[in-house]
């Protein structure tokens, strides 16, 4: 039996003219992309990636599943309308201090906490919110707890109704409760819920026939209150998880929020255990009804000294 001759003439040429391409080619991906990301499944190009952002902003080890988290509840005045500082003092941030961002990532906190950035859930999403109480909150907490490390769940939406609030057995992600909810549980994966601070009622003091409809509730405030706390407590297993709330302030257009008066003495009717309320009417507005800057970081300091306060 005779071997075939195999011409070899045109594989050693053909080799010698791809080789120094391939060589080429691998040298320009390592350089650009890493080959070792490649062969990873961690293809990234020279511009921040989610991936990389997310590994420079997620929680350290050590702190992980170890978060008293606060649910900030109610409308624009939680969510924060106050003016931001400079940039410069924005970048200031506490390593114990976390928020759980409205793109359901973890990040360390910085204002604006109600940053509405790849917002999720659209429910919820206000454009634009500023300068909040929550930060102020969790630096004050962090003053006379420094063993905790916070995290911050924003849930808070401008122009809400205490009804708009109500889980009325839905616990659909396009309702406020919902939603919520859906966001708590999902932060929970790194600690444990420690309380909710709820900013609400401007809304509800509005003249009813400037939106008819829509249900305000301004004679029903404390019981519709009561009964948010209550289902929060019960849908997340913590009957006497803290709760402080804010009363509303003062405003500018009386002739607007006829029942200003009428909620804010629903606010002071409230009856919940292992609840507390907050006064903000002495504080200076940036506006007919939000505050300026500083009265967010007293209102804050407000909040964190009601928390404390409570029994636990």
């Amino acid at each position: 039996m005779k071997l075939k001759k195999v011409n070899i003439l045109p594989i050693i040429v053909t080799t010698v003219l791809i080789l120094p391409i391939g060589v080429a080619m691998g040298a320009f991906l390592e350089k650009r992309y890493g080959f070792k990301n490649i062969l990873q499944g961690n293809f990234q190009t020279d511009s921040s990636s989610e991936t990389t952002q997310t590994n420079q902003t997620s929680i350290p080890q050590k702190y992980q599943g170890k978060l008293q988290l606060f649910i900030l509840a109610g409308q624009s005045n939680m969510a924060g309308m106050g003016d931001l500082p400079p940039q410069t003092k924005l970048a200031n941030t506490n390593p114990k201090i976390y928020v759980f961002g409205n793109d359901y990532r973890w990040k360390l906190a910085k204002e604006p906490i109600d940053d509405p950035t790849n917002q999720i859930d659209r429910i919820s999403e206000d454009k634009p919110t500023g300068y909040s109480p929550a930060l102020s909150f969790a630096t004050a907490v962090l003053k006379q707890r420094p063993d905790m490390v916070i995290g911050l769940i924003p849930c808070a939406k401008g122009g809400s109704l205490i009804d708009e609030w109500q889980r009325k057995g839905n616990l659909d992600e396009n309702t406020l409760y919902g939603s919520c909810l859906k966001r708590v549980r999902a932060a929970s994966l790194m600690g444990n819920v420690a309380g909710i601070l709820f900013f609400q009622g401007e809304i509800d003091a509005v003249d009813p026939k400037e939106e008819p409809k829509r249900v305000f509730s301004a004679n029903q405030w404390a019981n519709k209150f009561t009964l948010l706390i209550d289902n929060w407590r019960g849908d997340l297993n913590s009957p006497n998880l803290p709760v402080v709330y804010a009363q509303i302030g003062s405003n500018t257009e009386p002739q607007r929020f006829v029942n200003w008066a009428v909620v804010q003495q629903q606010q002071r009717q409230v009856k919940l255990p292992y609840s507390a309320m907050i006064t903000t009417d002495d504080l200076a507005l940036k506006d007919y009804v939000h505050f300026t800057t500083e009265s967010y970081q007293i209102i804050g300091q407000r909040f964190a000294k009601a928390y404390l306060s409570l029994p636990k």
